[in-house]
């Protein structure tokens, strides 16, 4: 009995070391799934890989646990040359992950133009909405990418889109204060006194982030320059309360009114006093002094 034992146990001994051994001598990578495989390939950059893959049957259409194809996690890399192998083996150009995110938009937003333009040559939708209403040109405007905004634009990309936060592509191009992007949309027309979320125009947003080439070109365009938020105030106020000197100075330029008051029955000078900018509420009464000499009042 107690040979019978001993025997079976050696067998066990050398079955595990076999199965071991094995394991070792495998390729780690080459023990997983192929699609997955696939997957990991493209989000990497191993063009080679991917080419192998595809020909041993790896599928385009496979997605990891949150909705990524291989096209996907390429384009997202900004990897053009497997965004072009995918796309000729059949990917779906616009197959959204589980946010509803489309390969076009992760590569504009993280301003890969050349993934993305091979992308736009393969008629992505440049008008696609993720579950935050964002669109691929949103993404674009966000990234600051000059030339991927115009090459989307030439292919019928929406500006009067709003997202959940009830911002269009024009506010993202005013908060951020690029100006070559934004006058790309100025010059499609776009309504440049248009409110969004809270009544804010692009000026507002331009003028509370401190961009003063933006803000001038807002004027330039025909932006009202005292129009109100839900809170009454004007751009010149936001300004003065975020302590924004040569905004608020651009601002008075293009014919603010420094007497509004909002809907508490606050001046600019009064926000920029109650946040402790006396340069701005010097130059508020500076400006104020000026006008009245140049009206001949008091």
């Amino acid at each position: 009995m107690s040979a019978s034992v001993a025997f079976l146990a050696r067998g066990v001994v050398l079955l595990m070391t076999a199965w071991t051994s094995l394991l070792f001598a495998q390729d780690p990578d080459e023990s997983r799934p192929i699609n997955l495989q696939l997957l990991d390939a493209a989000r990497s950059g191993d063009a080679a890989t991917v080419e192998r893959l595809l020909h041993e049957g790896a599928s385009v259409k496979t997605r990891n646990r949150v909705g990524a194809t291989p096209l996907f996690q390429a384009a997202r890399e900004g990897h053009a040359d497997i965004v072009r192998t995918l796309l000729k083996a059949g990917a779906d150009v616009d197959q959204p992950n589980l946010e509803l995110t489309t390969p076009l938009m992760q590569a504009a937003h993280n301003g890969h133009l050349e993934a993305a333009t091979a992308l736009l040559e393969a008629g992505a939708d440049v008008n696609h909405v993720d579950q935050q209403l964002l669109t691929p040109l949103m993404h674009a405007v966000y990234g600051e990418n000059t030339t991927l905004v115009k090459l989307m634009l030439e292919r019928g990309a929406k500006l009067d889109l709003i997202d959940r936060t009830g911002k269009s592509a024009l506010v993202y191009a005013a908060a951020s204060g690029e100006t070559e992007v934004l006058s790309l949309l100025l010059a499609r027309a776009v309504d440049v006194n248009q409110r969004f979320g809270n009544d804010l125009t692009a000026l507002m947003w331009s003028a509370g982030y401190d961009h003063v080439d933006a803000t001038a070109l807002l004027l330039s365009a025909g932006a009202r320059v005292d129009l109100r938020d839900k809170r009454g105030m004007t751009a010149l106020m936001i300004a003065s309360a975020e302590g924004h000197a040569a905004t608020v100075q651009k601002l008075l330029e293009g014919g603010a009114d420094r007497s509004l008051k909002d809907h508490a029955g606050k001046t600019a000078s009064d926000h920029a006093a109650a946040a402790g900018h006396t340069a701005i509420v010097e130059l508020l009464g500076l400006s104020g002094s000026r006008q009245s000499a140049s009206s001949g009042k008091p």
